[in-house]
């Protein structure tokens, strides 16, 4: 099988390396070609392009951040800014705890009921199992103890865990939110 092609000039052979001739994965493969920058530090074309995006963005940036009109830095604001940022991140981490947790109770283990075989027994004594079950379980509902279900310790590390998180970030967020309207009254 001598199958030549022609790409980029180079014959190559057909082979399951689509850059190398067929036996090696990175043969003809230019690792380290420069595209935006020449080896005398100049920049090509694609590059004074590229450099040019940059520039143009970095100047956007400054001027946002440049003095006001009356020369004093605009202060309150990046504050402000900085508050905002913060609740917003502490307020995602509060409502991911939240759905953490909300997760975790859904898939808590709940008991399951067995089914009996009741085709051997006769109505009456149906209904008298139902009646005497009844009587049983209104005795229970009414004096009987309950016990909780048996829970995992990784299940109760992971419980106790994210009530903690859940009161950390619920207290960061709230002080965050009494900083901005804090903030906002005075001006």
């Amino acid at each position: 099988m001598n199958d030549v092609l022609i790409h980029e000039g180079k014959p190559r052979r057909s082979g399951r390396y689509p850059c190398g001739s067929g036996e090696h994965p990175y043969q003809s493969l230019k690792i380290g070609n420069r595209r935006y920058q020449n080896k005398d530090g100049t920049f090509t074309a694609e590059g004074e392009k590229r450099y040019a995006k940059e520039k143009y963005k970095n100047s956007l940036q400054k001027q946002k951040n440049q003095l006001s009109d009356e020369g004093v830095r605009d202060v309150d604001r990046w504050v402000k800014d900085d508050l905002e940022k913060a609740h917003r991140v502490v307020k995602t981490g509060s409502d991911t705890v939240r759905e953490l947790q909300r997760m975790e109770r859904k898939t808590s283990p709940k008991p399951k009921k067995e089914r009996m075989d009741l085709s051997k027994m006769t109505d009456q004594e149906l209904r008298q199992k139902i009646n005497r079950e009844l009587i049983e379980r209104q005795y229970n509902d009414l004096f009987g103890k309950t016990s909780e279900p048996k829970i995992s310790k990784g299940r109760k590390y992971l419980r106790e865990t994210l009530d903690i998180a859940g009161g950390v970030l619920a207290v960061g967020a709230s002080s965050l939110s009494i900083a901005l309207a804090i903030k906002e009254l005075k001006g």
